[in-house]
């Protein structure tokens, strides 16, 4: 919900971003030999609150400025601009002037894309957190030129991490008449609309259509010259899962993170033994 504070969220958010945590943590503590930039296109407000239990807890974008290690560039696109507003009260006693931005604006917009990429310091390690409310804010064109404007000294492209809204969206529009042309930006291409025609006559079932619509993204990263290209089904909160995650890096020393980020029941802020490691399977 844009413009509100602190963000309201039901319990499989809050499972994401305590997942998102450990995944930011983890990728820190990997040893680089260059500057390194952290990158959120959907920045929020900073603060959430759980609907049912009214937990407030850190968005993404503090969790990423608390970790230990620290990234020495930080850049935040955020829409709305009351979130934009709030996101620079919460993040000043973790930051300084001089290595975080706050970007007020849609990055589908050309102008803000560039604004971004003229912050990014040159020859820098650079990540992308992508978590779109919904298919339609996110585009192929914006993959396209996040993947071809930055490289570090080694050639590695900016690494992606993105919340695929599978369930919680696409799936559920793949059929709409009014969702079509979206779906086509979601993809840079048409070829979804085979996996739409199979599911309608029946020929594709409900479990590999999700899996074909994974994959069909997971191809076009591919083509784009990433060396290492994953997806992960999270722990499941919801039956099936709302998003799905997919990884676009040069580094294979990426992949196990996923699995230990999201591949593991844990306890939840509003839940008694929250800080204990592993939850009993």
């Amino acid at each position: 919900m844009e413009g509100k504070i602190p963000k309201p969220i039901k319990k499989w958010t809050c499972h994401k971003l305590e997942c998102f945590t450990d995944w930011i943590e983890s990728y820190v503590q990997t040893p680089v030999s260059t500057r390194r930039c952290y990158i959120e296109l959907y920045a929020g407000c900073g603060s959430c609150i759980c609907k049912g239990t009214q937990c407030q807890i850190d968005d993404s974008e503090l969790r990423v400025l608390k970790t230990k290690t620290k990234f020495d560039k930080y850049i935040f696109v955020a829409q709305d601009p009351q979130d934009a507003i709030n996101l620079k009260r919460l993040v000043a006693p973790y930051s300084s002037k001089s290595n975080l931005e706050i970007i007020a604006g849609n990055c589908i917009n050309e102008k803000i894309t560039q604004e971004l990429f003229d912050l990014i310091p040159r020859s820098a390690s650079s990540f992308a957190f992508i978590d779109p409310p919904g298919y339609r804010r996110l585009r192929w064109s914006t993959i396209k030129k996040l993947a071809k404007h930055s490289m570090d000294w080694k050639g590695h492209k900016m690494e992606l991490l993105i919340i695929f809204p599978l369930e919680m969206a696409l799936l559920r529009n793949l059929t709409r008449p009014e969702c079509q042309a979206s779906i086509t930006r979601l993809y840079g291409n048409r070829k979804w609309q085979e996996i739409k025609k199979g599911k309608l006559e029946g020929k594709i079932r409900p479990g590999k259509v999700r899996q074909k619509l994974v994959e069909l993204f997971k191809a076009g990263l591919k083509g784009l010259g990433y060396r290492f290209v994953t997806d992960f089904s999270p722990r499941r909160l919801t039956n099936p899962p709302i998003y799905h995650i997919i990884l676009a890096s040069d580094s294979d020393s990426r992949i196990k993170m996923l699995g230990d980020a999201w591949g593991k029941d844990r306890y939840l802020p509003c839940e008694l033994l929250y800080g204990v490691k592993d939850k009993p399977s």
